[in-house]
């Protein structure tokens, strides 16, 4: 017998309360992330999470754009005050000193 059918065949002969309980388990924790995702695209999230988020996300650069994106809207809307991407830039050290 191959070692895939006996695989198959041990899923199904073993306790299948067990199996369906997981894949419940698994379903729940993908609708739950799915939702948590949704909720902070809806709400936004704060300046300071986007910095916290920012450099957790070192080599992640999709997300690292994602958050950036998020700092280039809050700018939009805070014509005054600090810029959050002037933060991020640097943080990745893209920012030069200016000349005094």
């Amino acid at each position: 017998m191959s070692p895939f059918v006996s695989t198959v065949t041990d899923l199904f002969s073993g306790d299948l309360a067990s199996v369906s309980a997981e894949i419940h388990n698994l379903r729940a924790a993908l609708l739950t992330s799915d939702v948590r995702v949704t909720w902070e695209e809806a709400e936004g999230l704060s300046p300071g999470e986007i910095v916290t988020r920012y450099v957790a996300a070192r080599g992640d650069y999709g997300t690292q754009y994602w958050l950036r994106t998020l700092a280039a809207e809050h700018d939009a809307g805070q014509p005054f005050g600090p810029r959050l991407l002037d933060e991020l830039d640097e943080l990745d050290g893209l920012s030069t000193p200016t000349a005094a």
